[in-house]
């Protein structure tokens, strides 16, 4: 029950935070601002720094925080006879075979390698907005806000009610950073201000710990189902 209000919360979060990008593109007096290159270099700073932070917790989760939970979740497993030894983040158990990926002889997390895919992809895109001065019509970020808001809510829902599929999780995973880059990209260039692309790129920090508390969800909502006595996510 506890797990089930804790999602709960996120969600409801997360759809403030969509609320919140929504009211600042549709819902803020059109202004004469102007965004400067030294505005869109700042903005792709913080952008780029994002996504190496998102690699690095891809890579080494919680290496930025001391997550007593973990802390108690480690010290729960030595209490059982039999522990599961873990392999790309997850157990190494047939419950979680479609979680793993095998690359050059070595278990890699598939939702992490496509979140970190999604991160390199997403500094591709923010370099070349800067490098190249290109300015769409002002319908293409409209698309691409609601494109970014509509695969946000695809990912959720893949993660919590479907059956977990190697390749296509990757490739959703990718596409949940890219979103982020549609969203803060098209926020900027409709409201012409640089302190909302800003707050929008925090917004994606939410949407992101959203994924992730779903998908921890998901894991003890697996390893419940089995029969084994390990119970590694609980």
């Amino acid at each position: 029950m506890k797990d089930i209000k804790n999602i709960f919360y996120y969600l409801i979060l997360s759809i403030l935070a969509i609320i919140l990008i929504l009211i600042m593109v549709f819902l803020t007096p059109t202004t004469n601002n102007t965004i400067f290159l030294v505005d869109k270099l700042f903005l792709a700073v913080a952008f780029f720094t994002s996504c190496i932070f998102g690699i690095s917790i891809a890579i080494y989760p919680n290496w930025w925080r001391k997550n007593k939970a973990e802390i108690n979740h480690i010290s729960g497993l030595q209490s059982f006879k039999k522990i599961k030894s873990f392999k790309g983040h997850h157990p190494d158990c047939n419950m979680f075979k479609s979680h793993i990926i095998i690359i050059k002889n070595k278990p890699r997390c598939a939702g992490c390698l496509g979140l970190i895919i999604g991160a390199l992809a997403s500094i591709f895109l923010i370099t070349l907005y800067i490098v190249i001065p290109i300015k769409f019509f002002i319908y293409t970020y409209y698309i691409l806000l609601i494109l970014g808001i509509l695969m946000i809510i695809f990912i959720y829902a893949e993660i919590i009610l479907l059956k977990r599929r190697m390749v296509f999780h990757i490739l959703l995973n990718s596409l949940l950073v890219i979103s982020f880059f549609f969203i803060t990209i098209s926020v900027v260039e409709l409201t012409e201000n640089l302190i909302y692309g800003i707050l929008t790129i925090i917004l994606c920090f939410l949407l992101l710990d959203t994924r992730i508390h779903f998908s921890k969800y998901q894991h003890k909502r697996i390893c419940a189902s089995c029969k084994q006595s390990c119970k590694s996510f609980f």
